[in-house]
């Protein structure tokens, strides 16, 4: 007699072949997902600013942001149907930097860079008095894809047309811009202009206090509707201003304040003792003549030795696009705005004592 055994595998086993099955499974998916682009679209979040307007013309306006990334692909998509598009300049801020005074969760012991980048598209063919949808997008170098929210842009308004105006100045993260920024647009609702009347923040090279202070109050947050300015009420309670976003549909027209203005430049001594020791330009000519190198001959090394050795406003002028027809170039100008001529001056003015040193 024959007899014929039959084994039955142990439920052990189909449980470790199963194991073993979706382990391979699992690493076959990770392979493919690295292999590809990354091409999702995400919120503005991911973006350092908002975009906002600037230097409007009659057919024309300027559409500005700021990535902490380089990125590629940046670009103005506009239209009823967004079907027109304008590719972006970009440029990186040469003097933006952080150190152990800036608000921010992990400061930098010292004077560091912050790399920040500028994208600008000139978006022409526009039509006074008829606003435009827009929104920007820009590609991450791991090829994420990052899309700002649903704005409006305008060409400049015709002589004669009636006009809101935002007149305001010296924000400085101060506690309660969020709050009045807020305010203007509950009351009044929105305006067709910013007119900026200088100090705009406190140190003009510190990147948070454009961008991303921890006390929720930075400049672009406030007049962008990202900020989270907690104010404590008389009864003990709180109540968090996020302020408005008024500049991404309004055009910015800032002034040049003393707080836009930057002194002898270090990466030693802290931003707020550079901000405190800006020196006469014909003085510091001749207190720090430049090297006698290859600087001494070119007349563009010459200029940023001087201004690296007396005063600068480098990084406001690098941020906003401006009007320069007058002779000092983006630092003051006159520019009509519908029936308004905005002259804007350059007052700048610091006090000195005789005890002050030279350094």
């Amino acid at each position: 007699m024959v007899v014929v055994v039959r084994s039955r595998p142990s439920n052990n086993v189909f449980l470790l072949i199963g194991l073993l099955l979706l382990w391979v499974v699992v690493l076959f998916l990770a392979v493919v997902r690295l292999s590809l682009p990354l091409s999702v679209a995400v919120n503005s979040s991911q973006l350092l600013t908002d975009p906002f307007l600037q230097l409007p013309t009659p057919d024309s306006v300027r559409v500005v942001w700021l990535t902490e990334f380089l990125g590629s692909d940046h670009q103005v998509w506009y239209g009823d149907r967004f079907q027109h598009h304008q590719t972006a300049t970009t440029q990186r801020l040469s003097r933006l930097r952080e150190d152990a005074d800036s608000p921010l969760i992990n400061p930098p012991p010292r004077p560091t860079f912050r790399p920040v980048w500028r994208h600008e598209a000139l978006i022409t063919g526009l039509t006074p008095g008829q606003a435009v949808p827009y929104f920007v997008h820009s590609q991450r170098e791991d090829g994420l894809e990052i899309k700002s929210d649903r704005y409006t842009l305008a060409a400049a308004p015709k002589p004669g047309t009636a006009l809101k105006i935002l007149l305001t100045s010296d924000h400085q993260l101060k506690s309660m811009t969020a709050a009045n920024l807020q305010q203007v647009t509950a009351t009044v609702g929105p305006v067709d202009a910013v007119f900026l009347a200088g100090d705009l923040v406190n140190i003009p090279d510190r990147a948070s206090e454009w961008f991303d202070s921890i006390n929720g109050n930075a400049f672009f947050p406030c007049l962008q509707g990202r900020a989270h300015s907690v104010i404590e009420q008389t009864n003990g309670s709180t109540v968090t201003y996020t302020g408005s976003p008024i500049i991404q549909n309004a055009p910015l027209f800032p002034a040049l304040g003393n707080h836009e203005v930057m002194g002898r430049f270090s990466m030693v001594r802290s931003l707020n003792d550079q901000y405190n020791d800006p020196f006469p330009r014909p003085q510091a000519a001749e207190f720090f003549p430049p090297p006698a190198t290859e600087t001494a001959l070119d007349p563009q090394l010459q200029d940023a030795w001087l201004k690296a050795h007396s005063y600068n406003s480098d990084t406001y002028e690098a941020l906003f696009t401006l009007p320069q027809t007058s002779p000092g170039g983006r630092k003051y100008y006159a520019i009509s705005f519908g029936d308004i001529r905005l002259i804007s001056l350059y007052l700048k003015c610091k006090k000195r004592t005789p005890a002050t040193p030279l350094g």
